[in-house]
């Protein structure tokens, strides 16, 4: 028997095992059902991989040199003692530890060397050259690179093992607070050992895995519990780099086997890693800095089956309130991530962006603004090549004096709802990291356009409606607005439709008057916060895709001026936009009022 299907099924018969306690309480017996259906349907999934495996003549031995390095999750602190243990603590120690040991310590990282593939590259586009992109230094020690699982199989191993990490991890919490005689307090499965566990695993699995923890990281923690959010601090921080082979191959596959010779140097080094791609500093022959991005290896091609993984997984073990929707987070994840991994797509919408902003006097002149230059004959799908921007990510400028502090957030708000609602062309990731600001010459320059999405102009005149309402504390229009763009069905309770106003209220509080808003001092997260948590509870239906990206974008702004302890007046940002824009759904226009 494979010693995959072993660790597969060890763990199934610690949940089998966990689920016959009779001394348990209710919430530990539902989450070792939980537990042993997910066994059930990662066994299920890789017996059918192994027989497309044994059709294709590729051997286990083979897959296993794609699985990810064994995580050594915290153990709890305290453990059962040997009179006390149960059947379940038995299952366990004989069964599942044991081999996932044994299937560990056969794993290894083989250089193979794949046929070179021909590679789309992306034409010459027209733009003035700005120039990307990150800080001089990296972000974080990427020595010792982990491979990334890139074959189908080397991926759904990797869930195999964090689900089977997440039964032993439950089962073991379960017995200790048996022990102990806690009955209740925090969930069994989000304890600090199983939310080790999800993030290492995610950190080394990259790709969707990954983009989909970062997604659930920006979303207010005082929804979840404190041991995830713990462990999503952890994922925020970005992934682990790719070993040099797999470095080596990505460049062969989308540069040539010449590929070195086209820079005049390339560190080897990168200088960040995130969760599709890892980015490297460069110089070309004609002697410009540049920076090259090269995405890992089977991201792209495992998308799909990584978070149907990764939902199973969640739902399964309730690592997320079910008030978050997770299901539609995840679809929106997956589209999003397809997008982002397509790099001529990324490289045309930056060009796009430079155009704008270039075209905009207050982004280019007033604010000095810019976009670094793509060198298209070094980019294709996989690898985009950009030119370098000093600067440092502008949440570290706290030392700027306020008026300089107040004019980068007010710039970084009028660039923001510029996307939005004139644009309706917004790069939707919050991090801080895409600005990056020069001191030296007062420059803002943005960078990374892989997140950057389209919105419908219908969409966005029934949008700005909603927006405008909310800067004017206009509770009718914004609830026959929200129930129009289906936020609301128009059967939620009282509970449920106050929260959504005072949601909005607060949303839109920087705008109600032309009077300066002190981000920091108005406690604007906190109280969002406490109406999140009533979504949590009573919402019925998920909003629309487009507010996803739109929400996470305005909420990072937000959190940029109150990083930045920003005192601004905001509300003539929104004012001349409504006052300019051209609506088109046949409804009356609002009515313009210099403040709220």
């Amino acid at each position: 028997m494979s010693s995959w299907l072993r660790v597969l099924t060890g763990a199934r018969k610690v949940a089998q095992a966990a689920c016959q306690q009779t001394d348990w309480n209710a919430t530990a017996i539902r989450t070792a059902q939980h537990g042993r259906q997910i066994m059930d349907s990662l066994q299920k999934q890789y017996e059918t991989m192994s027989i497309n495996s044994n059709a294709t003549g590729m051997s286990d031995d083979r897959l296993q040199t794609e699985t990810i390095k064994p995580i050594n999750a915290n153990k709890p602190s305290s453990t059962p003692s040997p009179s006390s243990t149960s059947t379940a603590s038995k299952a366990s120690t004989e069964v599942l530890q044991p081999e996932i040991a044994s299937t560990s310590s056969t794993a290894s990282n083989e250089l193979t060397q794949p046929p070179l593939e021909s590679s789309k590259r992306i034409s010459a586009s027209p733009g003035t050259a700005a120039t990307t992109q990150l800080p001089d230094k990296p972000l974080k020690d990427f020595s010792q690179g982990s491979a990334v699982p890139s074959s189908r199989f080397g991926r759904a191993f990797g869930f195999a093992r964090l689900g089977a990490g997440l039964v032993w991890g439950t089962a073991t919490e379960g017995l200790n607070r048996l022990v102990s005689g806690q009955s209740k307090g925090s969930s069994v499965v989000v304890n600090d050992a199983n939310a080790h566990r999800l993030a290492a695993t995610l950190c080394r699995m990259r790709g969707a895995a990954l983009k989909l923890g970062q997604m659930l990281s920006i979303q207010d923690q005082s929804l979840l519990p404190e041991a995830l959010s713990r462990a999503l601090e952890q994922v925020r921080q970005g992934a682990e780099a790719m070993p040099q082979y797999q470095l080596e191959q990505q460049m062969q596959q989308q540069l040539g086997a010449d590929w070195r010779q086209r820079f005049r140097t390339f560190d080897d080094h990168p200088m960040a890693a995130a969760s599709i791609g890892q980015v490297h500093k460069a110089t070309l022959p004609d002697g410009r800095t540049v920076v090259v991005k090269v995405q890992y290896p089977g991201v792209a091609e495992s998308i799909e089956s990584d978070l149907r993984n990764l939902t199973m997984l969640i739902n399964l073990s309730g690592l997320a309130p079910k008030g978050l929707f997770i299901d539609k987070v995840l679809s929106v994840g997956q589209a999003e991530l397809s997008l982002e991994c397509d790099y001529v797509r990324e490289a045309e919408h930056q060009v796009r962006v430079q155009q704008l902003v270039n075209e905009d006097p207050v982004l280019s002149t007033l604010h000095r603004f810019q976009v670094p230059a793509v060198i298209p004959e070094l980019s294709t799908e996989r690898v985009l090549t950009t030119e370098f921007c000093p600067g440092s990510t502008i949440d570290v400028v706290a030392h700027l004096s306020q008026e300089e502090r107040n004019r980068i957030a007010k710039t970084i708000l009028y660039l923001t709802f510029k996307e939005i609602l004139v644009w309706r062309l917004m790069q939707t990731d919050p991090n801080w990291g895409n600005f990056l600001y020069d001191v030296g010459t007062q420059t803002t320059s943005l960078i990374d356009f892989g997140a950057t999405r389209e919105y419908s102009k219908e969409f966005m005149d029934g949008y700005l409606r909603m927006v405008w309402a909310s800067a004017n504390r206009d509770a009718p229009t914004l609830l026959e607005q929200s129930r129009r763009m289906k936020f609301l069905t128009g059967d939620e309770n009282e509970t449920m439709i106050d929260a959504h106003i005072m949601s909005g209220y607060t949303v839109g509080e920087p705008f109600w008057s032309d009077e300066p808003f002190d981000f920091r001092g108005s406690n604007i997260s906190s109280r969002l916060s406490g109406h999140m948590a009533v979504f949590m509870k009573h919402r019925l239906t998920a909003p629309p895709e487009e507010v996803y990206t739109l929400h996470r974008k305005i909420a990072g702004a937000f959190m940029l001026c109150i990083k930045l302890n920003a005192k601004i007046q905001c509300r003539d940002i929104l004012y001349d936009i409504v006052k300019d824009y051209a609506f088109e759904d046949g409804l009356d226009r609002p009515v313009l009022e210099p403040s709220a």
